[in-house]
């Protein structure tokens, strides 16, 4: 009948359900297919600190390789490591160098060498949380300091007030106009010593307590103070790139580590599983 013709002009018998032979034998998606290693296409780079730090290579990343117009050098640019002081020494470090952490950021590679540059430097929060006691005050500076190469820090520097040695009172607050007074003192002392050094110096003077002993020695004239620190150190501006100022920094670069390749083994072609109907 007609109506009967019409069914079959819409479903023609090869559209019948279980006669799609693409289907039936599994077609392109039953196909076995070559499973690379994800590592293959990788490689190791050791990150390295500026020559004032006794331990130069302190950590390990890993990016693609270089294929095409995507360079490899250009996805490790910019790259930020924390690492603690501690892990920064060769000796074995005291109890001053654990509740320190430095930040470095990535700004060339060398080889399988990434030579890196000061970013930051902030204390552990257990140590600032030691620190806070009742009964005083705290005394905050934040000071932005030029170095003799251009950049510019700033310092958070972090003080409280204790008790003179004849004091009866359980408490030793300070009053405001010596509070602005000690800060002046502090600005003035990391201007006059840090701006007429390097980048590498003034982060060694910031990291070997040398501006904090000088700042708690000549403040303490104004109030007594005790556990002058450092609470974070930023650098904010930087001068203009330059690759020899780079490599004056870190001096001779240690020999890298890691080998021009590394020994990745195959993952195994999982048998592919054919679909039944």
């Amino acid at each position: 009948s007609n109506s009967f013709c019409t069914l079959l002009s819409v479903f023609p018998p090869s559209m019948a359900v279980g006669k799609n032979k693409r289907m039936s034998k599994g077609g392109k998606r039953g196909a076995k297919k070559k499973v690379v290693e994800p590592m293959l296409r990788k490689e190791w780079y050791d990150v390295v600190a500026p020559a004032n730090f006794e331990k130069r290579q302190f950590a390990k990343t890993i990016c693609n390789k270089t294929q095409g117009l995507k360079i490899a050098a250009d996805n490790l640019r910019g790259r930020v490591y924390e690492v603690n002081q501690a892990d920064l020494v060769n000796d074995a470090p005291t109890k001053d160098q654990a509740f320190r952490n430095v930040k470095f950021e990535v700004m060339e590679a060398a080889g399988r060498n990434l030579l890196t540059q000061f970013h930051s430097m902030s204390l552990t929060t257990d140590k600032i949380r030691s620190l806070l006691r009742k009964w005083c005050t705290l005394i905050e500076a934040p000071i932005e300091v030029k170095t003799a190469d251009g950049y510019t820090l700033r310092l958070f520097v972090m003080a409280f007030t204790k008790k003179q040695k004849t004091q009866l009172s359980k408490n030793c607050y300070s009053k405001t106009r010596l509070e602005k007074w000690v800060r002046l003192r502090m600005t003035k002392i990391a201007n006059q010593r840090l701006s007429k050094v390097s980048i590498n110096d003034a982060v060694t003077m910031l990291m070997n307590d040398v501006l904090v002993d000088e700042m708690s020695k000549r403040c303490n004239a104004i109030v007594p103070l005790r556990d002058v620190k450092f609470s974070k150190v930023k650098v904010i501006r930087t001068p203009k790139f330059e690759m020899a100022r780079l490599y004056d920094a870190h001096g001779d670069i240690p020999e890298t580590k890691e080998g021009e390749a590394r020994e990745v083994e195959e993952a195994d072609e999982p048998a592919a599983e054919e679909k039944k109907e």
